[in-house]
């Protein structure tokens, strides 16, 4: 069944069809005229994907980022970054990359990052003098920071199809989340260097507090977050409820910048993007379940293992898939179908989950800037009203950047592995 299964799904995708539809689709198509199942299993199967706890999670984090990012909070951590890494060569274009970095930690979500930073420090950039080329193609891949730095809703969507621990999850993500980061800012800062652009004038130590002082009460939502997760205080489903009350407070509050007709536009739009999720989750779910039961992990497992055994091809190979599928399947997809598959296999030859898991997300974020369904791309162009081409093209660079943190990441443990031995 397998075998008809893939072909149908992408012929589905090729139709036209949501994601979502196509997975569900294809799974009851198959068991229609192939399998010995009723296809009436898929609807089950479907909503028990969607019945998990640690999915209750994601709606709570999307709602907390909406709140932060309506409540002003991109301008104060922009001029947050600004006022840290400005006097750099290139300092806007690095401050750009620590600013998607400072909103990727409230967020978690990679298209809302490019949203809240580019459509502030696009035109700023441009103006500046910087190629627009440049400027779109950075800040779209600094935009996949926000999945992989802590909290993130993609490693919480791994966690609950492995079984593996959130809290060590959001550890593991947050040095590979400095290491790009870092990446792209050497770029931006030697890019600039050779075109000499502009720099900001060396900052005081009271412009740098004074742009403390303004972003301090958005910058403390990933501090509660990880810190009650990490002492214990809260589980990091509880965690996602105290951010939105915590993003409610700041913004309504504190900033005086929600007003009751916002707030219900905040409330439409989480239910809005959190039943997308969902709904491609339980799709996902019922294309995973037919997968398990044909035995296609274990025959997977058997056929990579009886070919090589050691772990460097193996995560090659690994990473090859994922970011080819990262170009066709949305993270949630890709990360329910394929997480089941490979990560048995990679404990074989000694990854550990949590490892993988990081693994995953940084393939699957490259996906966010690869056609043709990268939905950074297409955030982009809503910016700056270029093509599609054009913007993958703008990209090119540091999506080579971005593989080759990647197998950094992949190739040493340590990035992934360090917090979460420290702290667990």
């Amino acid at each position: 069944m397998v075998t008809s299964l893939v072909p149908i799904f992408f012929g589905l995708l090729i139709f036209g069809l949501p994601i979502f539809a196509a997975l569900a689709l294809a799974v009851t198509l198959t068991l229609y005229f192939m399998g010995t199942i009723d296809p009436l299993v898929v609807p089950m199967r479907m909503f028990s994907g969607m019945n998990n706890f640690s999915l209750m999670s994601i709606p709570f984090f999307i709602m907390a980022a909406e709140l932060m990012r309506i409540g002003g909070l991109s301008d104060r951590l922009i001029d947050l970054a600004k006022a840290l890494i400005g006097w750099v060569p290139g300092g806007l274009a690095a401050a750009a990359v620590l600013a998607c970095l400072f909103f990727g930690s409230i967020s978690g979500s990679s298209p809302a990052t490019v949203v809240a930073i580019g459509t502030i420090m696009y035109p700023a950039m441009v103006a500046a003098g910087y190629n627009k080329y440049f400027a779109i193609g950075l800040i779209a891949t600094a935009g996949t920071l926000g999945p992989i730095v802590p909290p993130s809703i993609a490693l919480i969507i791994y966690g609950s199809v492995t079984g593996s621990s959130v809290g060590k999850l959001f550890a593991a993500g947050l040095l590979p989340a400095l290491l790009i980061g870092s990446i792209l800012i050497a770029y931006s800062c030697v890019y600039s260097a050779y075109k000499k652009y502009p720099r900001d004038p060396f900052p005081t130590i009271g412009s740098i507090f004074h742009a403390f002082k303004r972003s301090a009460w958005g910058l403390g939502l990933p501090v509660i977050l990880l810190g009650g997760i990490y002492s214990g205080v809260f589980t990091p489903t509880e965690s996602a409820a105290v951010a939105c009350l915590y993003g409610w407070f700041v913004g309504a509050i504190v900033y005086r910048s929600i007003n009751t007709r916002e707030f219900f536009t905040v409330l439409r739009d989480t239910g809005l993007l959190s039943g997308t999720l969902l709904l491609i989750t339980a799709g996902a779910s019922a294309f995973s379940w037919i997968m398990a039961s044909t035995g296609a992990p274990t025959q997977l497992a058997s056929q990579v293992l009886g070919i090589t055994e050691s772990p460097v091809l193996i995560m090659l190979l690994f990473n090859l898939i994922m970011l080819v599928a990262g170009c066709f399947l949305d993270s949630a997809s890709a990360i329910i179908i394929l997480a089941p598959l490979m990560q048995p296999i990679a404990a074989k030859v000694g990854v550990d989950a949590i490892h993988f898991g990081v693994i995953t997300l940084v393939n699957l974020s490259v996906g966010m800037l690869t056609p043709p369904v990268g939905l950074n791309l297409f955030v982009a162009m809503g910016i700056t009203k270029m093509s599609l081409y054009e913007i993958f093209r703008a990209a090119l660079i540091p999506i080579v950047l971005m593989i080759v943190a990647l197998l950094m990441i992949t190739y040493v443990p340590f990035f992934s592995m360090a917090l979460p031995n420290l702290l667990f």
